[in-house]
Order: structure tokens, then C-alpha cells, then sequence
């Protein structure tokens, strides 16, 4: 059938070496076919300059603007925006101003990405 949920009643997690929080609305609502994920960000925060392994990667900024480096170009984002990442394209998010950011990756496959090593 479907399942429905707001962003705000997806609690949002800390995970350890990553900066901006997580809602895990893909966990909570179980798609088989894609990845999604709502990250905040603070001003001024990164994440992990990263690849993925197998997903294509959506991003759609729900509030505020990015400046995201994709392969040594820096794109400018903003809320509206929508641009989509090949698997094999290196990519770091950086907040200019407290964001949120929807990120759907496809296929569904866990632990894809792919982080750089200096």
C-alpha cells in the first residue's frame, strides 16, 4: 500500500564522524526501490568528501544553500534546487547557512558510499 510520515516525526540521529545530522525517513518508510535520507546541516558544516558504489544520488534542498564540489566544480545551491550525482563522481555538501537537504539514492543498497582518503 504506502506509508506517511512528515520529516518532523522522523527523529533526527547523530552519527559518530559525521557532521550533519540524519532523518532516516528511508528507514521509516521502508521503500524497496530507493534510498532516501533527510540531512541537517549547521552552518558552515561538510560532510565526508564521498563516492557511492552503486547509487545515483538526488539531491533536492528543502531550506537554505549548499556549495556543493562535484569532481573539482563548486555548484551553487539553494533552496528549489535539484541536481542529480553519478555514482562515480566524487561529491562533498557545505553549508553556507543552516540547511536541509533531501537525498534520495538509487538503487536501495546499504553502506554505498564510498569515503576519501587523503
Amino acid at each position: 500500500m504506502y506509508t506517511h510520515r512528515t520529516i518532523e516525526e522522523v527523529e533526527p540521529r547523530e552519527i559518530e564522524g559525521i557532521e550533519p545530522r540524519l532523518r532516516a525517513i528511508g528507514y521509516e518508510l521502508r521503500p524497496e526501490e530507493t534510498r532516501p535520507s533527510v540531512w541537517e546541516y549547521r552552518e558552515g558544516e561538510s560532510n565526508n568528501r564521498h563516492r557511492q558504489g552503486q547509487q545515483e544520488e538526488l539531491y533536492l534542498v528543502l531550506s537554505g544553500r549548499f556549495e556543493m564540489e562535484i569532481e573539482g566544480e563548486t555548484v551553487d545551491l539553494a533552496a528549489g534546487d535539484v541536481i542529480v550525482v553519478p555514482p562515480e563522481s566524487w561529491r562533498q555538501l557545505t553549508a553556507c547557512e543552516d540547511s536541509r537537504v533531501l537525498v534520495v539514492g538509487a538503487p536501495n543498497v546499504a553502506d554505498d558510499g564510498i569515503v576519501y582518503e587523503e
